[in-house]
């Protein structure tokens, strides 16, 4: 009796070696040739059979850590509301462990090649964007709680917020011995009580 064959299995495989090629190669570095020779297959066609060409499994790679992303940020912010929510969420996005490292790693590479990518791009805007929503979901929960935010503009701060993670993954691959994990969580942990001080204040 033939082996049953989990596609969307087979596909996260891929997906995940291609991960791991990028991050130790760069996006250029790591052929179709490559990441079939690391999935254990003899040739790059078998790829053909889940993705057609390496646009599209870059793509689909670029999407996959986006919802992942998000899947643990909905797991970590369960039964948590305001700032300690918010909290949780920039934890999940920050390259402050070793999952969170190769991800980041990735992210860099496909930023780069978004730029004349449409659809990597709006990938990447998705996902700024939700992560923008939820934070600004948080600041107003903490606001109607009197826990903050300490801040005349909410939004600006958010904006602020996020652009200090995607900061955060720049620096962190460029100098990680000293934009180490602990120093970016006190970074975001400083941020938050900033605008939860001058709420008190």
């Amino acid at each position: 009796m033939p082996r049953l064959v989990d596609h969307s299995e087979r596909r996260r495989a891929i997906i995940e070696t291609t991960w791991q090629l990028i991050a130790e190669r760069g996006i250029e570095n790591a052929s179709m040739r490559d990441i079939a020779r690391a999935c254990g297959y003899a040739a790059p066609g078998v790829l053909a059979h889940y993705f057609p060409n390496k646009n599209e499994l870059l793509l689909a790679s670029y999407e996959l850590i986006c919802e992942r992303t998000n899947e643990r940020i909905d797991a970590a912010t369960v039964g948590r509301r305001g700032l300690d929510a918010l909290l949780a969420l920039c934890l999940e996005i920050i390259p402050a462990e070793d999952l969170t490292t190769v991800e980041a790693k990735v992210a860099v590479s496909f930023w780069q090649r978004a730029q004349t990518d449409a659809a990597l791009r709006h990938v990447g805007r998705e996902a700024l964007s939700c992560w923008h929503a939820s934070i600004m979901t948080c600041l107003a929960q903490a606001q109607a709680e009197g826990d903050g935010p300490g801040t005349a503009d909410p939004d600006l701060f958010a904006d602020e917020l996020l652009n200090t993670m995607m900061g955060l993954h720049i620096t962190a691959m460029l100098d990680p011995g000293a934009m180490s994990g602990s120093r970016q969580r006190r970074l975001i942990e400083s941020m938050l009580e900033r605008i939860a001080v001058s709420c008190t204040a």
